[in-house]
């Protein structure tokens, strides 16, 4: 349904975006993830037509919109787009803003399509207010109307939900969820937080300074994430040094961390060998925590089945209050773990830390 081939975008010698290649089906619902800058509001202006490559192609249909040298006016294209701060014309109430793209309509066609999105956004109750006499939440609804109002084959959306509080965006991201399911429209969706693109997504492009970092099913994020980097944006905040020793039958491999040992999984791409110096990464819910203390004197700890899990012994160094979590400083000996518990822990204790094999990922 859209094609982007060899997308590149340059604003002088920095790069806004560089060879971006990708398909979106029919209905499918695709979310840009990265940090400021990293070319996500840049995509969504070439598609729209508010900016234009500077090389590489974009398809709608199998239609050309966009090349180097060609641009279709923005009007012409079966694109709609909801901007972050909603962009609603604040003499307008809610009914003329929904309705402003319908003229080539009869009247009474008008206000059929009119109250149809008013209905399926909810927004009926609100269609004589004009946008300063509306919420947050109710803004967005309408902005959503308006782009729908139209029927594009394309819907894009540039981060909506940033400008809501957190209770309220927890609220849209089911609503949008929902919403896209029942519309089965093929969207881009911009984000920054991975859990918001958790909500709705069919698959994930991670940008990173106008590359593109990682293309894939949602779980591929948080289950095989293909750099540090791409890992720390997924949560994998917990980080080791170690080093590799050995691969094992099943392809993990044997790594050396403070005088401890680990079985790691490493990207099938990355080619190690022995003495390789690595990074381990570790997300804060997959590790289990456990001191001395919370057995009773005399028993031993719990067996470990080391085929499925790691573990780490060290002692608390700190212990700092995150608001519904502590997160400890723990001294494995050689280097230091950072870690997310539900209770604290004086400094000092001794712990011991689980995690499963399947979630401890090296890179090089």
């Amino acid at each position: 349904m859209l094609q982007l081939e060899g997308l590149s975008k340059y604003y002088g010698k920095a790069v806004a975006l560089r060879d971006l290649s990708l398909e979106l089906e029919e209905g499918e619902v695709l979310c840009v993830l990265g940090p400021s800058g990293c070319g996500k509001s840049t995509l969504l202006k070439l598609i729209s037509g508010l900016d234009n490559p500077d090389a590489g192609s974009i398809r709608v249909n199998g239609n050309l919109i966009a090349s180097a040298g060609f641009s279709l006016p923005p009007e012409r294209r079966p694109v709609n787009m909801v901007f972050q701060d909603y962009a609603l014309w604040p003499h307008m109430k809610v009914r003329t803003i929904v309705g402003y793209g319908l003229n080539h309509l009869s009247r009474p066609e008008r206000r059929k399509r009119v109250d149809e999105l008013l209905d399926l956004l909810q927004i009926r109750a609100y269609a004589d207010r004009l946008p300063g006499q509306l919420s947050g939440g109710q803004q967005q609804r309408v902005a959503i109307a308006r782009a729908l109002a139209t029927d594009p084959d394309l819907l894009l959306f540039d981060e909506p939900l940033s400008n809501l509080d957190v209770q309220l965006r927890l609220e849209m991201r089911h609503e949008l969820a929902d919403l896209f399911q029942r519309l089965d429209k093929t969207v881009i969706y911009v984000t920054h937080d991975p859990l918001e693109a958790c909500a709705f997504a069919d698959r994930l492009l991670v940008l990173r300074n106008g590359l593109l970092e990682q293309l894939g099913p949602t779980r591929s994020l948080f289950e095989t994430p293909v750099s540090p980097w791409v890992a720390a944006l997924a949560g994998y905040d917990s980080r080791l040094s170690g080093e590799a020793l050995e691969a094992d039958q099943e392809g993990l491999w044997r790594v050396l961390v403070s005088g401890q040992f680990l079985r790691v999984k490493l990207q099938k791409s990355v080619h190690v060998r022995s003495n390789t110096p690595l990074s381990v990464m570790l997300h804060p819910s997959a590790i289990e925590v456990q001191s001395r203390s919370d057995r009773p004197v005399g028993e031993a700890p719990a067996a470990l089945d080391t085929a499925q899990h790691n573990e780490l012994m060290g002692k608390v160094l700190q212990c700092i209050y995150e608001g519904r979590s502590w997160r400890l400083r723990l001294d494995l000996g050689q280097t230091r773990l950072s870690l997310v518990v539900p209770e604290p822990y004086t400094p000092g204790t001794e712990l011991t830390v689980r995690f499963p094999v399947q979630d401890t990922l090296g890179f090089v």
